[in-house]
């Protein structure tokens, strides 16, 4: 029995010890701060930007409430998703990709999106060179939309 409490124990500490990104995939997230007070106009600039990439916008949700800005764009281009589907079909559960604009209680913006190639963490997509191009084209997306 102290055996087993003390294994308890021990896996406890080293799980509290851990890094952070030890325990979560390291970098899937990317989250670019823009100007305090400014979410409608990076919302708008974000949509703009999409559509000049030649994206299709899917649909535009809200998810915020009275005390901040929570908007999520969905977006995709048909023949990337048949690409990376080619490779992994089950990958579909992650397409459309998504771009949200935070706005936080205190007024600070932020535009957050997970890492195209963060599928490969999941799906076996491993060999898709696309997503590395779509990893670039959303962080400039990103980074113009909260200039």
């Amino acid at each position: 029995m102290n055996r087993m409490r003390t294994g308890i124990l021990l896996f406890t500490l080293l799980i509290l010890l851990l890094p952070t990104s030890a325990l979560a995939a390291e970098g899937d997230v990317v989250r670019i701060d823009g100007k305090k007070g400014s979410a409608v106009e990076t919302l708008e600039s974000l949509k703009k930007l999409v559509e000049q990439k030649g994206f299709t916008i899917i649909s535009t949700y809200d998810l915020g409430d009275k005390d901040s800005i929570k908007q999520v764009i969905a977006f995709g281009k048909a023949k990337h998703n048949a690409r990376i589907l080619w490779h992994d079909p089950t990958a579909s559960l992650e397409l459309p990709f998504r771009m949200a604009v935070i706005q936080y209680p205190s007024g600070v913006t932020e535009v957050i999106y997970r890492k195209p190639t963060s599928l490969r963490n999941t799906y076996r997509v491993e060999k898709c060179r696309l997503l590395d191009e779509l990893d670039g084209v959303m962080l400039e997306m990103a980074q113009q939309a909260v200039q």
